[in-house]
């Protein structure tokens, strides 16, 4: 029994969202508990421990729910449920865009590039986060990419979410320019550029809710499997991130 384990309760409320109804050598819950494992300690597929199905079947199946978009509508769906557990409606009004640069690992990694204001050499995590802190969508760029650049298709990604009170981004000042006229007339959203302020330290003033998609950003190293950029596919890498959310949410179940 490993920490990572999801428990009968968690389960109960997980299978609800996966393909459970005919009959399997190895459970599902026990690829999800083994891609958990994964994800929490960072180990390669092939080192997972054997009391876990084959690592042959548990990364298939990681890898076929990620092309299939599984991993993003059980994260979407859970999204849902935890905000009604919470007393928020299903879907958010506010959505608040931040990115992380991170540091690949040193072989089969392509689509990488330098972020000079950050001197990391690798790939950039752009997040689009709720109030509460979860992940609602999420892009992978290099990192020498613009944020205000990379944020259309973070943008657009958040849009295929179908969120019908969505009217409002919070944002940095990386983001304005271009991307907010987009934004208002593609999108009917309105981005909200946090601007600097004289006399506090660094010359900014902590905006409310703006400081959350940096929290969550900090709760992706809970996840040794985040703490570089290890996936070939920029795909699986998206997927890891936002496991990473479902792993955080499932222990409200």
């Amino acid at each position: 029994m490993y920490s990572t384990n999801l428990t009968d309760s968690q389960w109960e409320v997980i299978q609800l969202y996966l393909p459970v109804q005919r009959k399997r050598r190895y459970s599902l819950r026990a690829v999800v508990n083994a891609t958990l494992y994964v994800l929490k300690t960072g180990c390669q597929w092939r080192m997972l421990p054997l009391d876990f199905p084959p690592y042959q079947l548990v990364y298939y199946y990681f890898r076929s729910w990620t092309v299939s978009g599984r991993w993003q509508g059980l994260n979407q769906q859970l999204n849902r449920l935890y905000r009604l557990l919470e007393g928020r409606q299903s879907s958010p009004s506010v959505a608040i865009v931040d990115s992380q640069s991170v540091k690949n690992s040193e072989r089969g990694i392509s689509g990488t590039g330098f972020d000079g204001h950050k001197r990391i050499k690798g790939r950039k995590r752009h997040l689009a986060v709720d109030t509460l802190g979860l992940i609602l969508a999420v892009s992978l760029t290099a990192a020498n990419l613009h944020d205000s650049k990379a944020a259309f298709g973070l943008f657009e990604i958040l849009a295929e979410q179908g969120y019908q009170r969505l009217e409002t981004i919070l944002a940095d000042s990386a983001y304005r320019g271009s991307l907010q006229n987009w934004s208002k007339e593609k999108l009917g959203w309105k981005v909200e550029i946090a601007t600097a302020v004289k006399g506090y330290q660094n010359g900014f003033e902590i905006t409310p809710q703006r400081w959350k998609v940096e929290r969550t950003i900090s709760w992706l190293q809970w996840s040794r499997r985040l703490a570089k950029d290890y996936e070939a596919n920029t795909n699986s890498a998206v997927a890891f991130v936002l496991l990473s959310n479902i792993n955080r949410i499932r222990m409200k179940f």
